[in-house]
């Protein structure tokens, strides 16, 4: 008999992980699947088939994207057909909304539902565009626990399974973090390190002797982006969450990143830069006053945070200070992570997102 084809894609490392987790869970309901799409290294240790290298998809910025609009849209053609011929038993798209609303659109069109795992921010930036995530999504599964009243609104079929960074062992218990490693975080896409790389140099002069800055650096990340940081002083890594466990502090830029040291209860600040037309646009769509889930979550400014203009290498130098000094704010920030992860649903995530996947597949068969 054939077997279960699922295509499933995701964009960036976070979504490979966190994909890579559900495509083990997934083979534990449905022992034949086999998985066809876009993805990283963990993916394809999963098995997947991948029709496009992830570092290819690491753009970040409207005005960045459009300059690899042919790539894109080459892909997506590719992509579209791939599907129409093949009707999968399911698409399951892994965020990454740019690419994948569009790649759902063609989904339905060819008769395949559509599973979305961990649901684009539009509650952040697009509200707007709910309505067309409802007439491409035929189940939602959610991370977080708000998310489930804002999608249900635009009559969208949603579950909230939790977060899957909640399944993964390193996250059971809370680091000492009492080393003076500063945890330099520039982000993995070429646009991140363009802006991210410079501003993190200018930083390291201006700390303190005794810290000992270490930038982590993505998986497929060029190491030669972040030279400047490394004739400057830092030291390189490449396993961003053991630096998050034994660092004493952090510089994060926006992103899955902050998460993840919330919840190791590591002490840090948030930054972001990017091109001035990208944040332009960005702040007229957001919807939110931070960029940082652990405020979001908690409803209050409880990691402090720097954001295009505001990121100077003497702010952030003086935040560094502040974060490794200040023992009350230490205290505060290790408590912010006991606070996030008793509303995150506990580990299962990627088990339960994986049964309610299931489940659909069985009922259309």
């Amino acid at each position: 008999m054939p077997r279960t084809t699922i295509f499933i894609a995701a964009g960036e490392p976070s979504g490979d992980a966190h994909a890579a987790r559900l495509m083990e869970q997934l083979r534990l309901f449905i022992p034949d699947v086999m998985f066809e799409g876009i993805g990283g290294p963990a993916m394809e240790m999963q098995g997947l088939r991948s029709m496009a290298r992830m570092k290819d998809l690491a753009v970040s910025g409207f005005w960045e994207v459009a300059k690899r609009y042919g790539y894109f849209r080459a892909l997506l053609e590719r992509c579209s057909r791939h599907i129409a011929s093949s009707r999968p038993a399911a698409f399951i798209p892994v965020d990454y909304p740019g690419f994948n609303l569009r790649l759902a659109s063609s989904a339905r069109r060819a008769g395949v539902p559509v599973a979305w795992y961990i649901a684009p921010q539009l509650w952040a930036w697009g509200r707007k565009r709910a309505s067309a995530l409802a007439q491409r999504t035929s189940l939602l599964l959610t991370v977080f626990p708000f998310e489930t009243d804002f999608f249900s609104q635009f009559g969208i079929r949603t579950t909230w399974v939790g977060h899957p960074l909640l399944d993964d062992p390193m996250f059971a218990e809370l680091p000492n973090h009492n080393s003076t490693t500063l945890a330099l975080f520039p982000g993995s896409r070429r646009q991140e390190l363009s802006y991210h790389v410079p501003l993190l140099q200018g930083v390291l002069p201006l700390l303190d002797t005794a810290v000992q800055p270490v930038v982590a650096v993505a998986p497929g990340c060029d190491v030669a982006a972040v030279q400047p940081l490394v004739d400057a002083g830092a030291s390189v890594v490449y396993d961003s969450r053991a630096l998050l466990s034994s660092a004493g502090a952090g510089l994060i830029k926006a992103g899955t990143s902050t998460l993840e040291a919330t919840l190791l209860g590591l002490p840090f600040a948030t930054f972001y830069r990017t091109s001035a037309l990208s944040y332009m646009l960005s702040r007229r769509m957001a919807t939110v006053t931070s960029v940082t889930m652990a405020n979001i979550l908690l409803q209050r400014n409880a990691v402090a945070e720097y954001l295009q203009s505001e990121a100077t290498p003497q702010v952030l130098a003086a935040a560094v200070h502040t974060v490794f000094a200040d023992r009350g704010h230490r205290e505060a920030l290790r408590e912010v992570s006991t606070d996030v992860r008793s509303l995150l649903g506990g580990p299962g995530a990627s088990r339960r997102a994986a049964e309610a996947i299931a489940t659909m597949v069985e009922r259309r068969r």
